[in-house]
């Protein structure tokens, strides 16, 4: 019965090179490259036995000759042969890489509350390490699998041409061989779990000197020196059980494989001398033996490489596979194109102690049109408020209306396009000027309409003077646009969405508002919008018609936010 563990790994590995489609053409040039590098390694020893013969007196000095060069065809036969199929594995998996990245991005984009604070540390790790530890271990698999495996099996068959017998008893040598690796690597398990105990009394050390005030008082210390002596010593009683064991094996190993090397020898020679081995034959023989210690010696990684490759797999598929819990359009009953922006929070609650983040049951309305800043000194108050007005989060208690309709019976596109959250220290793209005014917005993409927005933005007065205006590419023109020029793009995306409801977000950085013509596209954008403001500055709070104080909501359990203060 196959082992479990193997079938999976394997399974993994077929997922992985079939991600984007088969790749039957490529894996076929690699099948064949490999088969002529076979091909070419098997006839080497038999090659070789041939020159020894004609070096000795009384052999052919022509084919002396060419032999050699004959030789030296098949050494590069084989560099060709082994080159190209390791080009071809790059080439494939470098499209697998790149499109799995991209996927791996793309998830972490649709899961936004989940993934939206993962440090660059998990970052790295999702992108970089596992990828790259990936990388390296089916490279070397694919050599191992294409190469390694059928340079074996043609020398190995052209031993069995030569004398079966020999070949059989040599079998039986790397048999014996592999059993005894085998044995080794149980030995190196024990080792990993005597490590596992080791690390198991450093833990108990560790908090025993943590807890040691308390030790002291309690006049407990002659029982703790006494616990953490049992422990020294069951774990000495191990590591000496287990360095006999190891000296046991390697004693009893290194017997065992002299004893099957001393036959092989004496019946190699009893060959040789009773004529029923030729000394060409027995070149050959030795060569083809010496040519397989190196595959074998890579092939006998392959079940490290499949195991190596099954934990990058495993934790890249891990997010690949999770529940983006996205909801079929057609489940949405209420329809939202434009909305008038008004805001209603009914009986809202949120709850998260993980997060170590709530929000006290409240009820709040924000008439369409009005521009509420939040007060809370908690950013992440700020940020789940916002969150749970963009449907990122749900409420632990009660639901949150726009124009009346329930958030969650509008359609995700629908409910996005009535929101537009403008932080001032986002990228822009590589792209050019008009891309970044139109970014996400298919409906909105003609260049009038993306015009309109930037004289609207005040940001038409540098545009213009851009190397290619609105056409020019941005990072690749030498272009270097200073803060307020890059947020009064913003301010132009936003303009040319046109949402009912405007997020203001200085969480992170702050917008210049030192900056006239930046100033005046904020107003000429919060105007007739509802706008949350996120931000403590006296600057941004003049913008404000409200303040609403995320941390005495309880005061504001019936607050009705529609006056001008």
């Amino acid at each position: 019965m196959p082992d479990k563990r193997l079938v999976i790994q394997i399974e993994l590995l077929k997922r992985f090179l079939t991600w984007d489609g088969s790749h039957w053409t490529s894996f076929i040039i690699i099948i064949a490259v490999g088969g002529l590098a076979a091909f070419s390694a098997s006839l080497i020893p038999l090659i070789v036995g041939q020159l020894f013969t004609q070096i000795l007196p009384g052999g052919n000095r022509q084919l002396l000759q060419s032999l050699p060069l004959i030789l030296v065809v098949l050494l590069l036969t084989i560099v060709i042969a082994s080159w190209s199929g390791y080009y071809v594995i790059h080439r494939l998996l470098d499209g697998l890489i790149l499109n799995i990245r991209v996927e791996i991005f793309r998830k972490l984009l649709i899961l936004p509350p989940a993934c939206s604070d993962l440090p660059a540390n998990t970052i790295s790790l999702y992108f970089f390490e596992s990828i790259e530890k990936l990388y390296r271990n089916t490279i070397s698999l694919g050599i191992c699998l294409y190469r390694d495996s059928l340079v074996a099996i043609g020398l190995f068959s052209v031993m069995i041409w030569l004398n079966p017998d020999i070949s059989l008893l040599m079998l039986t040598v790397l048999a014996a061989a592999l059993f005894i690796r085998q044995i080794f690597y149980a030995n190196t398990y024990q080792r990993s779990m005597l490590d596992q105990e080791q690390h198991e009394v450093s833990r108990v050390i560790s908090k025993t000197l943590r807890h040691s005030r308390v030790i002291f008082l309690d006049k407990g210390y002659k029982q703790e020196v006494e616990h953490i002596r049992n422990m020294f010593k069951q774990l000495q009683r191990t590591l000496l059980r287990q360095i006999c064991q190891t000296g046991l094996l390697e004693l009893l190993a290194s017997i065992f494989l002299m004893g099957i090397f001393a036959g092989f020898l004496y019946y190699f020679l009893q060959q040789l001398i009773l004529n029923q081995l030729t000394v060409e034959d027995a070149v050959a023989f030795f060569t083809a033996g010496l040519m397989l210690v190196f595959p074998l010696k890579r092939l006998s990684r392959i079940n490290l490489l499949l195991q190596q490759c099954n934990e990058a797999l495993h934790f890249i598929f891990s997010l690949l596979d999770r529940d983006s819990e996205t909801t079929v359009e057609d489940t949405y009953t209420a329809r939202i194109e434009r909305a008038k922006g008004k805001l209603q929070l009914e009986s809202v609650s949120y709850k998260d102690y993980q997060k170590k983040t709530w929000l006290p049951c409240f009820n709040l309305k924000i008439a369409p049109g009005k521009k509420i800043v939040l007060i809370s000194y908690d950013t992440r108050i700020n940020k789940l408020f916002a969150d749970l007005i963009c449907g990122f989060e749900q409420p632990s208690t009660g639901r949150i209306l726009l124009d009346d309709k329930d958030i969650n019976q509008i359609s995700h596109a629908e409910l996005c396009g009535n929101i537009a959250w403008i932080t001032p220290d986002e990228d822009l793209l590589t792209d050019t000027v008009a891309a970044n005014i139109a970014y996400g917005s298919l409906r909105c993409s003609k260049e009038i309409a993306i015009t309109t927005a930037a004289h609207a933005s005040q940001a038409m007065e540098f545009i213009c003077k851009l190397p290619h205006g609105l056409q020019t590419k941005l990072k690749k023109c030498n272009v270097v646009l200073s803060d307020d020029q890059r947020q009064r793009i913003f301010i132009a995306r936003a303009l040319l969405k046109n949402p009912s409801i405007i997020i203001l977000d200085e969480s992170s950085a702050c917008f210049d508002t030192d900056s006239a013509a930046l100033m005046r596209a904020l107003h000429l954008l919060l105007d007739s919008h509802t706008t949350l403001i996120l931000s403590s500055r006296p600057v941004m709070l003049g913008l404000a018609d409200q303040q609403l104080d995320l941390g005495n909501l309880n005061a504001l359990s019936t607050a009705n936010l529609t006056s001008v203060r």
